[in-house]
């Protein structure tokens, strides 16, 4: 079965509706350590998808057969996976700072956030290409494949409801910092004018900062006061990859092929489900 963009929005509008539900029974449930869980540090597992944005591949065959001059071909385009590309992972979510109000509890507050996911090497975008290059007629791919990611982010939260004891509800996380990304671009084929010939074959493994910026979903199911407090959560970021260039050399003609990636955005949706450990 194919999950398109569409069905992991719908996913993540379910999770909503499930904090939704869960909020409504913190916020019923009160005692003096009820909101105490909130300020704790909180352990995530997280699941979803990649969807890449904007992305433009282009693979140019420079043939030096006839130079003076250079011949130089083109092929740009490609598509991005038609199933995103799962994301996996774990993330600690510390709270450093929060600001109280005595008559109306926690206003504000801010975090930091560290983890790792996981692509499992899934493809996310390829550019299929063919004559590239007068004299070898190349043809063949462009890919790019998702590896995986560190994130390293600061934000704040914002309660949006409190219950009578004045213990959160619901938190609205906006955040922003740097993902280190590994990911791979690798171009390969062979040529039409050289059917028994080797093939070409580059590869870029890339492990970049990424800017990235997000805003998340956050509450707790049932009490707050509970030793271990049950989170859900739902997330969008926004990460900026930068461009890459990879080059293969044919081992048939003096033709060199260079793969080009524009710079774009990964848009990442993701769940999340965690534990609050130790009271603060």
């Amino acid at each position: 079965m194919r999950l398109r963009a569409s069905d992991w929005a719908r996913a993540c509008a379910g999770v909503v509706a499930i904090v939704m539900a869960g909020v409504n029974d913190a916020r019923s449930e009160g005692g003096p350590t009820s909101s105490d869980g909130y300020r704790s540090v909180q352990v995530y597992a997280l699941g979803g998808g990649f969807i890449p944005l904007g992305i433009t591949n282009t693979v140019t065959g420079v043939d030096a057969t006839d130079a003076p001059p250079l011949s130089i071909a083109n092929a740009a385009g490609g598509t991005k996976a038609t199933t995103p590309p799962p994301l996996l992972g774990v993330r600690a979510h510390v709270p450093l700072f929060w600001h109280m109000s005595g008559e109306q509890g926690p206003l504000f507050g801010f975090f930091f956030e560290a983890g790792i996911q996981t692509s499992f090497g899934v493809q996310s975008a390829m550019l299929a290409f063919q004559d590239v290059s007068d004299s070898a007629a190349g043809y063949g791919t462009q890919t790019i494949r998702e590896n995986f990611q560190v994130p390293l982010l600061l934000g704040a939260s914002l309660p949006l409801d409190t219950n009578s004891s004045g213990a959160p509800g619901i938190f609205l996380d906006v955040y922003g910092g740097v993902t280190l990304d590994s990911w791979t671009q690798t171009l390969q084929g062979a040529e039409a004018n050289a059917p028994a010939g080797l093939g070409f074959f580059g590869q870029n493994r890339r492990f970049t900062p990424d800017p990235t910026i997000g805003i998340g979903l956050r509450g707790p199911v049932g009490n707050l006061g509970d030793d271990l407090p049950l989170f859900f959560g739902v997330n969008a970021e926004l990460q900026f990859r930068p461009g890459s260039v990879v080059t293969a050399t044919s081992q048939n003609f003096p033709v060199t092929y260079y793969g080009t990636v524009n710079p774009y955005a990964n848009l990442a949706l993701m769940a999340r489900v965690g534990v609050a450990f130790g009271r603060r």
